[in-house]
């Protein structure tokens, strides 16, 4: 039987990319935003020490020492020897951005630190009391380019074997190595590319930067029994979330209602006072006639401005970044039939959505001198998708136009 042990698995800090993608920054988060990756990142080693870990393996692109300046040396420093303390050591496979060839010699990281080469595959043994516990292979990749997973090649001493890699990868060729985990870095997002008997994970970065990258970010706690089965826990540790939320409504939801259902889920999302900042983009369904209101954009700023007022300013923030109707819509079967104005229009637009080969003819609604220019080649929607995206938003218009109050508010 072997010994059990655990390890932690991270990647990607990008210490030199704060939170970004916003169209505008409040005052009050400016420096949470730009020391949010140092703060994920700081999580990581400070949950290695708590989970007591045997080790810790960090699969590239920690950050880029030629933008980031000496602020990630140093903290990265810091972090290494706190580890040391506690006698953790710390595997690292250079990726794109930390490539260890840029640096030669010029940081000396002491034998806590074992960072692996480019171009080729180390192999290295993790002792506990002395002991041998588990090999670890790894190399480092100047590239995001394909792992060669032939080239991690395991020993005869059959000892767990964990691959600490940064690239693509394929999962099928993965899984025909003798290695039991594969440990990968370079993607944001965290990803489960195989399971027993092979575990493959990429564990993203402990901090999404863009709104793309929605959701909790942290890295990932493995623990191995004595059997070497492994198992994978996710811990969210990031400063800054971007949080995509839907809510969904029925026709008779008043705009204070949805504020109340908005300012509930809030609580809700900030329940833990030790959590982090969230950025929130709200998108709203159900109801028509909201629908129609929030896309006019007073209802939208108006609760944008509540909710900022109400939960933007505190620690943990809630900064609301927008609310929207939902692009996409169920069209309930019942308006088709009704013998209304809307009735007519709705089943006008449903002949053109069923039979695309029928024109539109729009360009009976121009003045022939705009028909041979620009405005002619857009009003013949003779792109498929641009007419199913224009008949959708037709559909949508209407409705909120022809709707009679009962269907609205």
């Amino acid at each position: 039987m072997d010994q059990p042990f655990r390890f932690v698995h991270a990647s990607d800090f990008h210490l030199e990319r704060p939170v970004r993608g916003l169209a505008e920054v409040p005052d009050h988060l400016r420096e949470a935003f730009i020391d949010a990756p140092y703060r994920a990142a700081e999580r990581v080693f400070d949950t290695a020490v708590k989970e007591r870990v045997d080790f810790v393996v960090l699969c590239g692109d920690l950050f880029d020492p030629f933008t980031a300046g000496p602020r990630a040396l140093v903290f990265l420093d810091e972090q290494f020897r706190k580890l040391a303390d506690k006698g953790i050591q710390t595997y690292w496979a250079g990726g794109r951005s930390d490539d260890v060839e840029r640096w030669g010699d010029h940081w000396p990281l002491g034998d806590h630190v074992r960072r692996f080469a480019s171009h080729r595959v180390e192999r290295l043994v993790h002792q506990r009391d002395s002991q041998p516990l588990v090999q670890v292979l790894g190399t480092s990749a100047p590239e995001r380019r394909k792992i060669r997973s032939s080239d991690f090649h395991t020993d005869s001493s059959e000892l767990f074997a964990v691959a600490v890699a940064y690239g693509a990868a394929d999962a099928d060729a993965l899984a025909r190595q003798a290695v039991n985990y594969w440990a990968l870095g370079g993607e944001h997002d965290r990803r489960l590319l195989a399971t027993a008997p092979v575990t493959a994970h990429y564990c993203g970065s402990p901090q999404g930067r863009r709104p793309q990258e929605a959701g909790p970010h942290g890295c990932t706690l493995v623990q191995v029994d004595e059997t070497r089965r492994v198992r994978t826990s996710f811990i969210p540790i990031d400063a800054v979330r971007f949080q995509q939320e839907r809510v969904t409504l029925s026709e008779t939801t008043t705009p204070e209602q949805l504020h109340q259902i908005l300012e509930e889920r809030v609580v809700e999302l900030l329940g833990d006072p030790f959590g982090p900042e969230l950025l929130i983009h709200w998108t709203v369904s159900g109801s028509v006639a909201l629908a129609g209101e929030l896309r006019r954009g007073k209802l939208a700023a108006d609760l944008t401005a509540r909710l900022r007022a109400e939960h933007g300013q505190k620690r943990p923030a809630a900064w609301t970044l927008a609310i929207e109707p939902d692009t996409s819509f169920s069209m309930r079967p019942e308006l088709y039939d009704e013998e209304t104005v809307l009735g007519e229009f709705l089943r006008s637009v449903r002949r053109y959505v069923e039979h695309p080969e029928e024109a539109l003819n729009l360009e009976a609604y121009l003045p022939e001198r705009y028909l041979a220019g620009t405005l002619g080649a857009v009003a013949a929607l003779d792109d498929p998708a641009v007419r199913k995206r224009v008949l959708q938003e037709v559909t949508r218009l209407g409705l909120e136009l022809l709707s009679p109050q009962e269907h609205g508010s």
